[in-house]
């Protein structure tokens, strides 16, 4: 039976004006409320969640003076964006190209671009104002050193003012809904980007470039670590708000300046920190890589530069030893996440085409098979590094063990009360723990917000290994009563118990540019599966979630999306199937505000296992 959708909000639709007074879903449809308690009669006849309360606002994070000054400005009403064209500008004779050209963007005229900011520009007092605030916080504490002082040269100063009205333009948005009356797992919410803040994040991300490319060779060495500072900013800015193409592409430019400048970063003051961005920069790039490309460390890559192929080189080591602790942790964690999808991929590769898992065959098929499914198109290039990069699972079980090794030295720079309570190793034996945070006894208090999402990664990390322990019976699907199901279960139980303890009106602002809570969530279930953790994840977390703002829509994949991919996944699972692999089969052209539209149309591949025994890769479109 189709759902049925009685409250959808669309750019149409009139803003009505409410108070405070009214419950939380009457507000959030835009509806006037008759304040009945315990349950108004709107929620009554729709069978909603009847709340009262103040829900908390995105739009005062930089200050009310910032909101008072926008609506003097014509045309500053946050009506969403519809259509993105990128401005192409072309090169004007005499420009400066030769300092670092860009190979990932157009080039740039000197005549319709300004040279210098204003500093009386309300709206870059406004942004300065929100990044100091509450962007700055965001990003990887090496960033700090960069975004005080003079700001200079001015690509940088562009490129945090660009960051900072990118992120406003989730901020301070809209919200479209579509509320299920038959199925509450199915109702959804996106914010629609503020097409006010979204249009003034690309101008200054074209001034940005337009400064770099005009720059002098010596000022580009002189500061070449604030310059590379300004190309990660850039770069996190497609990451959220235009496509994942155009992050790609400043991604392998943040690359090739760093192997142009390397020199003079690493003999610079700032070197360190700069390159410290860059890195974790490159490190949340590689989720969306195809599994059967080669991994970070076995050689050049033709989709983009792998991280300094030779492992020995100076520069990669000096980045490496010199994370932070909350550094660390993520790249464990998405190196970790990446060497699995690889061994799942390629396990059910083998066995849907019923050939051996030895078989130097099964990277070249891994990658004809999915391109077809995802749309890509395949390269010959592609092709054949598919091929010749193949790696057998005996070898990736081998690389998880590094990263096990990586794991035990981030929890030795840790204090007890930054790690979840008692020993990982011992917890398979802790039989019947509950799914309620008040009485689990690994639910604990940490000192701060990104202690208790680290620990969270923490423990993700573990479940894949102890998932790569049975590598022989890696692919049961299905609940054996043994030692080793039930370490697996408690491990899904303990993260479900520390998500539920996470403040998600800190968390909706604060886990934008790393991987989400959302998107943690969506890992545990396809790590484990039963009724239980379905019901606790999409029954009583994700509408606490909802309930306390939208959040993480700058993170890999809109909420939206996984909420919509993680109740697909319960629905195999009430089939008798088992998922795996979840990848959405969206183009890398795709803009992001259409990922955002919960209209949008959009199908995903799965990898997955029957109660037949065998497994199976199929392409399905999200409801």
């Amino acid at each position: 039976m189709p759902i049925q959708v009685l409250s959808t909000e669309t750019l149409n639709l009139p803003k009505i004006r409410r108070t405070h007074t009214g419950c939380r879903p009457c507000r959030r449809r835009g509806k006037r409320c008759d304040q009945t308690k315990p349950c108004c009669q709107a929620c009554a006849r729709l069978s909603l969640d009847c709340t009262y309360g103040t829900d908390f606002s995105f739009r005062n994070l930089n200050g009310a003076s910032f909101q008072q000054q926008l609506t003097t400005i014509k045309n500053t009403s946050p009506r969403p964006v519809t259509d993105f064209k990128p401005i192409k500008l072309s090169v004007a004779s005499g420009t400066n190209d030769t300092a670092f050209p860009f190979h990932s963007f157009g080039g740039f005229s000197s005549a319709e671009i300004p040279m210098t900011p204003s500093s009386e520009d309300i709206h870059e007092a406004g942004y300065f104002n929100h990044f100091h605030r509450h962007v700055r916080h965001l990003l990887p504490a090496a960033s700090l050193r960069f975004t005080e002082g003079s700001l200079q040269p001015l690509c940088l100063r562009f490129a945090i003012l660009c960051i900072s009205a990118s992120n406003l333009s989730m901020l301070d948005a809209r919200v479209q809904s579509c509320i299920s009356t038959i199925d509450r797992r199915r109702s959804i919410f996106s914010p629609l980007v503020n097409a006010l803040h979204h249009r003034h994040a690309q101008n200054y991300h074209d001034l940005t470039l337009w400064h770099f490319r005009n720059a002098h060779l010596d000022d580009i060495k002189r500061q070449a670590p604030e310059f590379l500072a300004a190309l990660v900013l850039i770069a996190l800015y497609h990451h959220a708000s235009t496509n994942h193409l155009r992050f790609r592409l400043a991604v392998m430019d943040s690359v090739r300046f760093v192997l142009i400048y390397r020199t003079q970063l690493m003999d610079s003051a700032g070197g360190a920190d700069s390159l410290q961005m860059w890195f974790r920069l490159c490190t949340s790039h590689r989720p969306a890589k195809p599994p059967a490309l080669l991994l970070e460390g076995q050689g050049a890559s033709s989709l983009g530069p792998n991280l300094l192929p030779d492992i020995t080189e100076r520069l990669y080591l000096d980045c490496i030893l010199g994370m932070s602790a909350d550094d660390l942790i993520y790249d464990i964690l998405i190196k970790t996440l990446e060497i699995r999808t690889k061994l799942v991929v390629y396990r059910c590769v083998a066995d849907s085409r019923q050939i051996s898992e030895m078989s130097s065959e099964v990277g070249s098929l891994a990658y004809e098979i999915l391109n077809k499914m995802l749309g890509r198109r395949c390269v010959p290039e592609e092709y054949a590094e598919a091929r010749e990069g193949f790696v057998q699972s005996s070898h990736l079980l081998g690389l998880l063990e590094v990263q096990k090794e990586r794991l035990e030295v981030w929890r030795s720079q840790l204090n007890a009360d930054q790690l979840p309570e008692g020993s990982l190793a011992n917890l398979g034996i802790q039989n019947g723990m509950s799914w309620r945070t008040s009485s689990s006894p690994i639910c604990q208090s940490f000192p701060n917000h990104r202690d208790t999402i680290n620990a969270l990664y923490c423990l993700l990390c573990e479940t894949i290994f102890e998932e790569a322990n049975g590598a022989d019976t890696f692919c049961w699907p299905f609940p054996v009563v043994n030692e080793r199901s039930t370490r697996l279960e408690n491990l899904a139980r303990s993260m479900c118990q520390i998500a539920g303890i996470v403040d998600f009106k800190i968390s909706n602002t604060s886990d934008v540019y790393t991987l989400s809570l959302a998107e943690t969530m969506l890992q545990i279930v396809l790590l484990w599966r039963s009724d239980e953790i379905f019901s606790y994840v999409l029954d009583v977390l994700w509408p606490q979630l909802e309930m306390n703002g939208r959040g993480y829509e700058h993170s890999h994949y809109p909420t939206h999306l996984v909420k919509r991919i993680i109740t697909q996944i319960a629905a195999y699972w009430g089939q008798g199937r088992a998922i795996f692999i979840a990848l959405p089969a969206v183009p890398e052209e795709i803009a992001k505000f259409k990922l955002l539209d919960i209209n949008h149309p959009v199908d995903m591949v799965v990898c997955g296992y029957n109660k037949r025994g065998k497994h199976f890769i199929e392409k399905v479109s999200l409801p």
